[in-house]
């Protein structure tokens, strides 16, 4: 991953795949669920990674989304959970954003509520997680679709 693993020390020293994308935002693979982590909010993007039971004591934001191109319902599960991390990075809170490898559901995600605390372009969003995470965040085009539509609308 080009970016870096975000270390804190809890109890126990916890390791979190997790790229730091701006003051506050993080974007990261499945975090271990059996401990407290060091952020304010956790979002779970992956559908696949929904655990019943966490560890974790702040606030979860749960979004069931596949990797793949996105229902209706689906887009706005995705765009909801967005302006909740948003809310999230306004507030001044600590934010990880997860799906399975954190690169495309958490950085979809991740982007629009970036995209709604920031003015900046989608272009440069998905140009930053990419700088910030792995060259190959957002590299489904749906996605970044998706973001540029979002964006466009909220903004106009």
């Amino acid at each position: 991953m080009a970016g870096h693993q975000y270390r804190a020390s809890t109890e126990h020293h916890v390791a979190v795949d997790a790229s730091n994308i701006t003051k506050r935002l993080w974007v990261g693979s499945a975090p271990p669920f059996d401990r407290e982590l060091p952020f304010d909010v956790l979002a779970l993007c992956a559908v696949e990674i929904q655990p019943k039971q966490l560890a974790f004591r702040g606030a979860v934001i749960r979004c069931p989304i596949p990797d793949a191109y996105l229902t209706i319902g689906q887009t706005q599960r995705a765009l909801s959970s967005g302006r909740a991390v948003g809310e999230a990075l306004r507030a001044g809170r600590r934010v990880l954003v997860t799906c399975a490898a954190g690169l495309n559901r958490s950085s979809l995600v991740a982007g629009i509520g970036l995209g709604l605390v920031s003015r900046l372009p989608p272009s440069e969003i998905v140009l930053l997680m990419r700088k910030q995470r792995s060259p190959s965040c957002l590299h489904n085009p749906h996605f970044v679709e998706i973001l540029d539509r979002y964006l466009a609308r909220v903004r106009s």
